[in-house]
């Protein structure tokens, strides 16, 4: 009898099998010393066939690269009202400074990726980056990247069949 495993599941299963990947053969001491940029680099084209494998096919999702906003990937939260988020300045701009410091189950958010502050350490992938697709109280942030912790949210495949929000994929 095959167990049928949750798009949450899987997404774990990513973060998991990312960070470890990265963590034990492409993680090197002192990196911004020692080729960490180019392993890094590395890495990222093993993440893009991974997130392809573990999550995409499995799951019968359209083959959008890891790193883009995946239009039927959806983040919500789990059993909060609500949760702490960090809100880009401008639409994707590094700076994490919005002044919405909290997100309720009325925002629709879109995968992107998971994210650490440094890109060439240890890696926990503690954070998930996210596109917002729909927020009803705060149209004007519609399109801008955040960053949700991964301990407050569930992934859940889009069952809605038809586009909904707008998609900037930059």
């Amino acid at each position: 009898m095959n167990k049928v495993i949750s798009i949450d599941e899987r997404m774990r299963q990513f973060r998991l099998a990312s960070r470890e990947l990265f963590n034990h053969y492409f993680c090197v001491p002192e990196p911004y010393d020692n080729d960490g940029w180019l392993l890094e680099e590395r890495f990222s084209d093993v993440q893009v066939l991974l997130f392809e494998k573990l999550v995409l096919e499995p799951e019968d999702l359209p083959a959008i690269a890891y790193g883009s906003v995946q239009n039927k990937l959806l983040v919500e939260l789990t059993n909060s009202e609500s949760a702490p988020i960090m809100i880009n300045r401008d639409i994707d701009s590094g700076y994490w400074d919005y002044p919405i410091k909290e997100f309720t189950k009325e925002a629709r958010l879109l995968f992107i990726s998971f994210f650490d502050w440094d890109q060439l350490n240890y890696r926990d992938n503690h954070y998930v980056r996210v596109q917002i697709d729909r927020w009803v109280t705060h149209p004007d942030i519609v399109g801008k990247h955040a960053l949700v912790e991964s301990q407050y949210i569930r992934f859940v495949k889009d069952q809605s069949g038809k586009e909904e929000g707008q998609v900037f994929d930059l």
